[in-house]
């Protein structure tokens, strides 16, 4: 489904990863596992598109992503940032918004899905006119997801998804996840976090990345 092979990553000279390969298979749960600074954002960040590799390719159903329109590649492959970008207005406002970009315009909110994602995460529909200005770094972290929901994915890029949630919300948020996936055995998804018994309760495979050295340091 989405697949890395031999990437390279480079910054100001040093080397992040170097040949680095993943292969994503419908239905898969992967573990994206390292050190701080091992570069788990870059490699996420580079499997949507928002930052290029220096080496390598990476595919998502069989074609190179530089063949994708990227607005539609990420409408099917969804990046869900530990810190979500919102804009001015009301949640509701956010979610609207996805729609009205030219990649989505064929699609349209489910009422039905939103409120039941709502029940899921026991939030009163009230949440869905808080402001941004109103709202927690949690609260936007819970947009962020609902949002990609909505867009019916088929890949779900999870860098530090729950780390502002409260431990309640965040056995919420596993569940919702929990339940996107079993919706249709082909969706998959790969989690970073740095809570290892998150990763080893929501994912089913491991994928580990090292510090690599400076190559300055002798």
């Amino acid at each position: 489904m989405l697949i890395a092979r031999n990437i390279t990553r480079i910054i100001d000279g040093k080397t992040i990863w170097s040949g680095l390969s993943l292969k994503l298979k419908e239905g898969e749960r992967v573990a994206l596992r390292g050190p701080s600074g091992s570069g788990k954002t870059l490699l996420m960040r580079a499997l949507v598109g928002l930052d290029a590799v220096d080496e390598g390719e990476i595919r998502y159903l069989d074609r190179p992503i530089t063949e994708w329109h990227l607005p539609e590649y990420r409408r099917h492959v969804r990046y869900i940032p530990q810190d979500a970008a919102f804009v001015s207005g009301s949640v509701r406002d956010s979610i609207n918004l996805f729609f009205s970009f030219r990649a989505n315009k064929d699609l349209e909110p489910d009422s039905g899905q939103l409120l039941a994602i709502m029940r899921t995460l026991q939030l009163p529909e009230t949440f869905l006119d808080k402001t941004a200005e109103r709202l927690s770094g949690g609260e936007k972290q819970i947009v962020a997801l609902v949002r990609s929901l909505l867009l019916k994915p088929s890949v779900l890029l999870l860098d530090e998804p729950t780390s502002n949630l409260d431990e309640e919300m965040v056995s919420r948020m596993e569940h919702l996840i929990d339940l996107w996936v079993q919706e249709d055995a082909a969706r998959s998804l790969v989690w970073t976090s740095h809570d290892t018994r998150q990763l080893d309760r929501m994912t089913t495979s491991s994928i580990s990345l090292y510090k690599m050295a400076d190559p300055a340091v002798t």
